[in-house]
């Protein structure tokens, strides 16, 4: 369930990808280099640089820990919380 249209672009390094106990998906840490709200969006996340957070990939190997990422992120949440989970994955062209 979406709780508010909402949409952060997350900038940094995986320092670690886990996956989740079910065997679906896994948690993902992510340092902030930059945060963003996307165009348009409100930025629930709202990370601050040097701060790592934490999302949830549904495809955990689409990142890597230890390389470069542009995370497009959002806030789901429902009647048992909430949580960031990645939309989609771009790896910066340096």
């Amino acid at each position: 369930m979406q709780i508010k249209p909402n949409k952060t672009i997350l900038q940094g390094k995986v320092s670690r990808v886990e996956r989740s106990a079910d065997g679906w998906g896994a948690d993902v840490d992510i340092a902030v280099e930059n945060s963003t709200a996307a165009e348009g969006y409100l930025d629930f996340v709202q990370a601050k640089p040097g701060s790592t957070v934490t999302v949830f990939a549904a495809e955990p190997g689409a990142v890597e820990v230890g390389k470069d990422y542009t995370l497009t992120t959002k806030v789901l949440g429902g009647p048992k919380g909430e949580r960031v989970v990645i939309e989609s994955v771009d790896v910066p062209k340096r």
